[in-house]
């Protein structure tokens, strides 16, 4: 299988950690380099730092599987899981305009014991589709003093009939409108989702990283410290000897000190850091919070740019599906304002029946019982819709532009964050580099120190370089991995965040 940069997945370029011991200095074989110069992922060994944290004891939270657990029970990507649910049940309610209604109404005036008139009417109103309406009717009178079409006969008066729409709403009606609209926004919730989820994924990484190299720190100051305490503890010996100088025994403690200054800092920091990825961890995999940095640490696998397909992640992006769906929106808007330029004009026809005899007159439906209406409603000079018709088309131009304009910015902000990680990458394999040149002048001048030929004021400054060198590139490591993230966002890419060998 290829990995996305183009290697075989069985290329293993791992390079262990670069930390000094007042013994040896740990020799790293420079990492093979990949296709069109891509980092490699590759291991981070804890080597002799093992020996000042129990690493033993605690768990490897690897990026992947934290972003596994947030996107099954983190609150908020369990609110963004809900934003389909809610626009299909918007979708639901807009198909409200289809219900069936039943309405029924009784009039009856009683004045000085004398029944004037009692008036009973009900009737079924059925929407259909393409804008007709069917409609049923009963209709039950009585008293003397009713108006002439008002009488029915004395078991009532049944109808059934359709009423037609002849102009406006014959194409397009405001129910059809909302349907259509609904619908669309239920299939782009999927959309709004996937960049919620993004943007989780980027807070989530971002806070993993901090704690990556907040945690790696933490080791490399109890390595210095293990290394003063070492030297303080060999020039000791060396002054009861009357080999080394007081001041020489007196600088070392100082050194001493202010490294264990700085690896209580650093292990603050490493506290507040690894609380921040604490507050992703829901459900059955949440722990409490002063328990988190003793159960866990980061893994040291660094993560694969997804190199060959992203140019595909572009053009299906969901911030562009979105657009695509808000054109679809406008142009049922727009659809919907044209048809409000047609005139109104509606025709209803009722079948008229005695319920006693029912069975009689179908041969004949426009002769005898029934009802006609035509009614006609038009606006002189329509600028309501004439208004709302310019401003969907002016919308849906809006809607190209930004988005041609949305289409051109992902690009080119993937294309520069691909040049940042490549930048980077290149920067952590000059930063090895230099550590690993540093720590060997380190051992060096441990050697000429240990010959009489240097001072311990020169390996302390030495040391300080080689450290601050190697803390520059723990940093380098997050800064890496932070960039791959963002490219994850930039690219809405929250399937499989990383590539793991």
């Amino acid at each position: 299988m290829m990995s996305p940069s183009g290697t075989k997945s069985g290329d293993k370029s791992t390079v262990s950690h670069p930390i000094w011991s007042s013994s040896f200095i740990t020799k790293t074989p420079p990492p093979k380099r990949r296709k069109n110069d891509a980092p490699a992922a590759y291991r981070l060994d804890s080597g002799d730092m093992s020996a000042f944290c129990l690493v033993w004891l605690q768990a490897t939270l690897s990026l992947p599987t934290l972003y596994q657990k947030v996107l099954a029970e983190h609150p908020l990507a369990r609110a963004a899981g809900l934003r389909p649910e809610i626009a299909e049940a918007e979708a639901r309610a807009a198909r409200g305009v289809w219900d069936p209604t039943l309405s029924s109404s009784l009039t009856e005036k009683n004045f000085k014991n004398q029944l004037y008139f009692t008036l009973f009417s009900a009737d079924l109103k059925v929407p259909i589709w393409n804008g007709l309406d069917f409609k049923a009717i009963y209709e039950n009178t009585g008293g003397f003093s009713l108006n002439p079409e008002d009488i029915t006969p004395s078991s009532g008066l049944i109808g059934a009939g359709v009423s037609v729409p002849l102009g406006q709403g014959l194409l397009i009606d405001y129910r059809r409108a909302a349907i259509q609209k609904a619908r669309l926004y239920a299939q782009m919730a999927p959309y709004e989702r996937r960049l919620l989820l993004a943007e989780l994924i980027l807070e989530v990484a971002e806070d993993y990283w901090g704690w990556f190299s907040a945690y790696y720190k933490v080791q490399v100051y109890a390595q210095q410290i293990e290394v003063a305490r070492a030297r303080l503890a060999f020039l000791r010996e060396a002054l009861e000897q009357g080999e080394a100088t007081r001041a020489d025994t007196l600088e070392a403690f100082v050194e001493l000190k202010l490294r264990e200054q700085l690896l209580l800092q650093a292990q603050a920091d490493l506290f507040k850091k690894a609380l921040l990825v604490q507050r992703h961890l829901w459900g059955t995999s949440f722990i409490e919070p002063k328990e988190f940095h003793q159960q866990y640490r980061p893994d040291s696998l660094l993560p694969v740019i997804p190199r060959e397909n992203w140019e595909q992640l572009i053009a299906a992006h969901p911030k562009l599906r979105i657009y695509d769906f808000k054109r679809r929106i406008a142009e049922v808007e727009r659809r919907w304002a044209a048809e409000r330029l047609r005139p109104r004009l509606q025709a209803e026809y009722l079948f008229l029946r005695d319920p006693e005899t029912w069975q009689k007159g179908w041969d004949t439906p426009f002769k005898t019982n029934f009802k006609f209406g035509l009614t006609f409603a038009m606006p002189l000079y329509l600028r309501e819709a004439r208004g709302s018709l310019a401003a969907a088309r002016l919308e849906m131009r809006q809607i190209l532009l930004e988005q041609e304009f949305e289409a051109r910015s992902l690009y080119n902000k993937a294309l520069g964050q691909l040049g940042l990680i490549d930048s980077l990458w290149r920067q952590v394999q000059t930063q090895r580099t230099l550590v690993d040149g540093l720590f060997e002048l380190v051992q060096l001048e441990t050697i000429r120190l240990r010959a009489g030929e240097s001072d311990l004021f020169v390996l302390n400054r030495r040391e300080r370089e080689a450290f601050s060198a190697l803390l520059n590139l723990y940093d380098l490591y997050a800064r890496y991995g932070i960039a791959v993230s963002e490219l994850q966002a930039i690219l809405a890419w929250v399937e499989e965040p990383l590539d793991r060998r």
